[in-house]
């Protein structure tokens, strides 16, 4: 009932505002971007069969045509295409929604981020490249129980288990709408019909889960998240949080999995920060529950969170920062045990042009699993020094 809710206030919106539209609007034609390159030097106990230095970067292009009817409505769209891949030299467009805006707020329609996922506050951390607070991951060793393909629960469910924010599918086709804000204060919300349908597929198909796997399952239908956010000034004070709850229906078990469930998707996020004079500091805490483990006789099941605070000096062209990061989940739910990565941060910026920063920052990362075993140890701690050039443009 939600979901049909969602989608009828949003086709109302854009009904009531499209008005007496002016149908010879001309449209301007935007572009931007974003790129970094990044170096690192990784130095950590488990270093079998690795090397210490590595280089990577990623190049992103918006395309944004907008155009402005006679009744103040404003419309157009949008595509991020990216240069990404982690396999070979290939393009990929992980963003493409249309949008109409007025009075009513925003409606966007088709492959975007949820409304949560677009508006939630968290540490401060502009010292990072382009919002990636997660970056840190790929470092670490991939055979680990953190990054590798044993990972499960929180990080497999949304890309990180130090994720900060309610992604679960932020590359599937969905409805957002974004209130107007009134007195700093925004609500909004966002359905999607399954979180693993994108851009011009149609799956109308009952997902099903038909191995074990780990344990767990990542694809969800008809989800919904309500979110509200808030932003305001008070004497040179600048003020900011948010809350989100996102829910789901989980896959269902195939026939290999007679007598398991699923956990359905029920996950929250709360944030908050605080600035004054050019220092700040925030922090945030997401929680998926159990959220997409399967239950029944030899699993395990344990809670996904995270934990993160932080604070950060900007002056002029240069930010310094520093945070800790310590997400939790129940790791293979066929394993009793959890899993846990702590990291401490410290990262410092400068902008030496408009568009183009150097960047510096160095991490400590803690993991340890409780699936260890004498064979085979997931456990690991390193240091990780990273330093890159960040354009936007």
């Amino acid at each position: 009932m939600n979901r049909y809710l969602l989608a009828g206030c949003a086709a109302a919106a854009l009904a009531l505002g499209a008005g007496a539209a002016n149908a010879q609007a001309k449209f301007e034609v935007k572009v931007g971007g974003d790129a970094f390159f990044e170096g690192g030097y990784v130095s950590e106990d488990r270093d079998d069969n690795t090397r210490s230095v590595e280089f990577r970067n990623r190049f992103r292009v918006v395309v944004t045509p907008t155009a402005k009817a006679d009744n103040g409505l404003e419309y157009g769209g949008r595509i991020r295409m990216r240069a990404n891949s982690t396999t070979g030299r290939t393009m990929d467009a992980d963003r493409g929604y249309i949008f109409a805006q007025g009075a009513f707020g925003q409606v966007q329609l088709g492959v975007t981020n949820s409304f949560n996922d677009a508006t939630y506050v968290t540490a401060p951390q502009d010292y990072l490249p382009l919002a990636i607070y997660d970056g840190i991951i790929p470092w670490i060793n991939q055979t680990s129980d953190v990054g590798g393909a044993a990972a499960g629960g929180l990080g497999a469910l949304n890309g990180s288990i130090l994720n900060q924010s309610l992604v679960v599918e932020n590359n599937a086709t969905k409805i957002v709408y974004f209130s107007p804000r009134f007195a700093g204060l925004q609500v909004g919300a966002s359905y999607t019909p399954r979180n693993d349908d994108s851009h011009n597929n149609v799956n109308r198909v009952e997902p099903v889960v038909a191995a074990a796997g780990n344990g767990y399952s990542t694809t969800f239908q008809d989800l919904v998240e309500v979110g509200a956010n808030y932003t305001n000034t008070f004497g040179g004070v600048a003020l900011k949080a948010s809350a989100g709850y996102f829910w789901g229906d989980a896959a269902n078990t195939g026939a290999a999995l007679t007598g398991l469930s699923i956990e359905d998707l029920n996950a929250w996020q709360v944030g908050a920060q605080v600035g004054y004079a050019g220092f700040s500091l925030g922090g945030s805490y997401t929680d998926f529950g159990e959220s997409g483990q399967i239950q029944g006789p030899g699993t395990d099941n344990g809670k996904s969170r995270l934990w993160v605070v932080g604070a950060q000096y900007t002056a002029g062209p240069i930010v310094v920062g520093a945070n800790y990061k310590s997400g939790k989940d129940a790791g293979n739910r066929l394993v009793a045990g959890d899993r846990k990565l702590e990291v401490y941060e410290v990262g410092a910026g400068y902008t030496v042009a408009p568009g183009l920063t150097l960047q510096a920052q160095y991490d400590y990362f803690k993991s340890e699993s409780d699936s260890s075993t004498a064979a085979l140890d997931l456990d690991n701690d390193g240091h990780v020094v990273l330093v890159r050039t960040v354009l936007a443009f």
